[in-house]
């Protein structure tokens, strides 16, 4: 089974972290704790301030161990040579900033405009400040890049030196819910995607610079994420569990008795990252949530999810279910009669699910494939693609009008990156096992053991995404899902171990 790497499962053993409280140990939920009047308890506002005190000191200290893991050169080095993510970004922040026409006032450029031209931009968790780069060789005139991590501020100041920016790009050392801006800006960039999309929780920042130092009408990069989920097969975690079976032709020794045992420990209730390919998926994968960064709150981040019902094309051995991410940026000044409808809504086969029940009960429904764009995004934008150039996608979107063309990637109408398509077009960065692979793979929910699968095995469930009660960074997963006739199973998965101290 593919294991978390440095970036993907930072672990802390409680004993170098003594000040944390055991995760075993129950919290007290808001409405447990004691709320009697001064009248009644004496004590009871000293010990409430007491207790949220010594739950923000907690959360000071999983931020600032989470800031500090970045401090390193090989989490930087993995994301920087991620060639779709940073060519994603790239195109998607400089498109039409190479053809030369004068900046128009307002925040929809004209025809060859770059977005950013003359425009101010805050960066998010600008790392070592590469997209605050972007930003400022597309024209931008003023770039406040925003980086929690005292080292990384300062590996960001150098590069700004070193390509003669420091001009217009600032370096704001701290926490973005900190800064101090003086002025508001015409776009935000940031590279918030976890694990799973939500782990590490970075979209929080992002939303609280939104709110505070996005002008009316303001930009952000990328302004739209989709969740899709899919069965899948995973050759690596077969090839483990064969392994036992194959030990007393190797040396003589039978141990297919460790298959078991192996088994339970591989196929447990932690979220894996691995690498898959498009054979590896067994049906069509259901959007099952999308997100609006316009306007999607904090309150809706704290629980993403939907249903879905999709059905296996062949014979196979399901391990696991897997999901991954897209997300899309903008090319214009947004419509918001178009996209502020829906923060963040649940998909059922990719339309919007708002009737699934809390018991986890869930229904059948056509059109399984789960590839359809949300309304939001397909009517605002004139054409979408993925911009992974050396795969393709498992669908490709276009607006022809008001008819919305799809196109499945899963089968033989492969096509292309394009370098020479239109600049305006939206850019689509997918991190499908159909596409180009990416640092962020995808995450898998492996099953308690292999099923066999059999065509059209129908396969249909519930998965809900929600922060960790101990630490909000880290991510919980609560699948319920039923394949064929084999009964209704829930399975609650997590992702991030507590984060490591440090001096």
């Amino acid at each position: 089974s593919p294991g978390l790497e440095a970036r993907e499962r930072p672990r802390l053993e409680p004993r170098e972290s003594p000040g944390l409280e055991p995760r075993e140990r129950p919290r007290l939920e808001a409405r447990e704790r004691p709320r009697l009047e001064p009248r009644e308890w004496p004590g009871a506002e000293a010990e409430a301030r007491e207790w949220q005190g010594a739950e923000a000191e907690a959360r000071d200290r999983q931020d600032g161990a989470y800031f500090h893991s970045y401090s390193d050169v090989s989490i930087h080095e993995e994301m920087i040579a991620d060639t779709a993510r940073t060519g994603c970004y790239r195109r998607a922040l400089q498109q039409g900033s190479r053809r030369r026409e004068a900046a128009r006032p307002g925040p929809q450029p004209g025809a060859g405009v770059g977005l950013l031209r003359g425009r101010t931009v805050l960066d998010v968790g600008a790392g070592t400040g590469i997209l605050s780069v972007f930003c400022a060789q597309a024209g931008a005139a003023r770039v406040y890049a925003a980086e929690a991590s005292v080292v990384m501020a300062e590996r960001a100041r150098e590069v700004v030196e070193a390509n003669g920016l420091s001009g217009r790009i600032s370096v704001l050392r701290g926490r973005v819910e900190e800064a101090r801006l003086p002025e508001r800006v015409d776009a935000i960039v940031s590279e918030w995607m976890g694990y799973g999309l939500m782990y590490e929780s970075m979209l929080r920042s992002v939303l609280h610079a939104r709110d505070h130092w996005l002008k009316p009408g303001g930009l952000l990069f990328p302004c739209q994420a989709e969740l899709f989920i899919a069965p899948v097969s995973d050759p690596a975690l077969q090839e483990r569990l064969s392994f036992w079976a194959g030990v007393k032709e190797q040396h003589g020794v039978d141990m297919s008795c460790m298959a078991a045992f192996a088994r339970r420990c591989l196929m447990n209730d932690e979220m894996a990252v691995g690498a898959l390919h498009g054979e590896d998926v067994l049906a069509r994968p259901s959007m099952f949530a999308t997100i609006n960064l316009y306007t999607v709150t904090e309150q809706q981040l704290g629980r993403l999810g939907g249903l879905f019902t999709t059905s296996s094309f062949g014979i196979a051995t399901m391990h696991a279910f897997a999901i991954w991410f897209s997300v899309i940026f903008p090319t214009s000044a947004r419509s918001d009669s178009a996209s502020d409808n829906h923060a963040a809504t649940s998909t059922v086969d990719g339309r919007q699910a708002s009737r699934h029940n809390d018991d986890g009960q869930f229904e059948n429904s056509a059109n399984s494939d789960g590839r359809r764009a949300s309304t939001a995004f397909a009517s605002s934008v004139p054409s979408a693609y993925t911009v992974n150039p050396t795969a393709s996608s498992h669908r490709t979107v276009t607006a022809n009008g008001g008819n919305i063309q799809i196109f499945n990637r899963c089968a033989d109408d492969h096509v292309a990156f394009d370098a020479h398509a239109d600049e305006r077009e939206p850019v689509v960065l997918s991190t499908s096992p159909f596409a180009e692979e990416t640092h962020w793979k995808q995450s898998l929910l492996y099953l308690d053991e292999p099923v066999q699968v059999f065509q059209d095995t129908v396969i249909k469930g519930k998965i809900t995404l929600t922060p960790a009660e101990d630490n909000p960074r880290h991510l919980r997963v609560a699948l319920i899902y039923e394949i064929g006739d084999s009964g209704k199973q829930t399975k609650i998965f997590k992702m991030g171990e507590d984060f490591s101290s440090y001096d």
